[in-house]
């Protein structure tokens, strides 16, 4: 992903998870180009798949620098709704996992939440083997709760 990237990811986090997800993804993704720009790592690794120029997946990892060496976070995972259900996020969230072993990771965290339109991408990571590992409780306005799912990865 670069940063020309970062208007249609954003629109794709929009449409597929919600508008305020949206938000808060722009600010990450100009930050970590910011940083890149000043030769700082923030940990992150995010990449998109693209037709005919435009962003249809997005999927990256989070390393937070003050964890455990061996957990890494999926970052900012959206597939387009036209494009769902079709193996199109099996196939990144694979690719994604084995990069993330060849990096020297090994346990694979997620972070979710219990609105409803969250619901499909909490029954998506069940399916992909991931299990809750933890919530906290109301941690969004409006009472929502972050639910955490993990994955071993080797």
């Amino acid at each position: 992903m670069g940063e020309k990237d970062i208007e249609d990811a954003c629109r794709l986090i929009a449409e597929s998870m919600n508008p305020d997800e949206a938000k808060w993804a722009e600010k990450t993704m100009h930050f970590h180009f910011g940083c890149k720009k000043h030769g700082l790592y923030d940990g992150r690794y995010y990449f998109v798949h693209s037709v005919e120029k435009r962003v249809k997946a997005l999927i990256g990892l989070h390393h937070y620098e003050w964890g455990p060496e061996e957990n890494v976070w999926l970052a900012w995972f959206a597939v387009k709704p036209s494009c769902q259900e079709k193996g199109m996020g099996r196939a990144l969230l694979k690719s994604v996992q084995e990069l993330a072993v060849r990096m020297g990771f090994s346990k694979l965290f997620v972070e979710t939440y219990s609105q409803p339109e969250f619901r499909k991408a909490r029954k998506f990571y069940k399916a992909c083997g991931f299990e809750k590992a933890g919530e906290i409780k109301n941690y969004l306005p409006g009472s929502h709760d972050m639910i955490v799912f993990k994955k071993d990865l080797v």
